[in-house]
């Protein structure tokens, strides 16, 4: 690595390889309702959905939300699993998303104020396997995951409620199972 390689580049910003997964101008691909179960969790409600990735999917989700400028083109994506979806109580919106996909997963921190996502892959090479990352996250991180997605009064709600959330995340862990 020379010297350069170890500073920020010019401008002040970061070197991608320190950037916390990838921000796409878009909000996540909709939930589908019918495939859904929500799990009500105090000041936060999961949902818990198996889903299918493909390049249709995200077209499609682009068509939706206007953004089509923002999709690079086809992938070859097709990769599924189950999703917990966490949601505010009091305003529904979707602020975290754990895709415990088989092949790529990941999850997110949604902005709604901006209409935009930052991706953040799971390493499952040090990390394990997604699913039991994902409910260890829940367990253990929620309210700073939230708090970094935008949200940090419902952080603090649900640091507020740990026997809701965790009857909550037991649920979630049921369903998954």
């Amino acid at each position: 690595m020379s010297d350069t390689d170890s500073e920020a580049p010019a401008g002040g910003g970061e070197l991608e390889a320190y950037r916390l997964g990838r921000t796409y101008a878009m909000l996540p691909i909709a939930m589908v309702p019918e495939a859904c179960r929500h799990v009500p969790a105090g000041p936060v409600t999961f949902v818990v959905e198996g889903r299918r990735l493909t390049d249709e999917a995200i077209l499609g989700s682009a068509v939706a939300q206007g953004t089509t400028d923002v999709v690079e083109g086809p992938t070859g994506v097709d990769d599924g699993g189950m999703t917990v979806h966490v949601l505010g109580a009091a305003d529904r919106l979707e602020h975290l998303r754990f895709d415990c996909f088989d092949q790529q997963p990941h999850y997110h921190y949604i902005d709604n104020v901006t209409g935009s996502n930052t991706v953040v892959r799971i390493d499952t090479h040090a990390e394990g396997d997604p699913t039991a990352w994902s409910l260890a996250r829940l367990r253990e991180r929620l309210p700073e995951m939230l708090a970094h997605a935008g949200v940090p009064d419902l952080a603090e709600q649900v640091r507020a409620a740990p026997a809701a959330v965790a009857r909550g995340i037991d649920q979630v862990e049921r369903l998954l199972g």
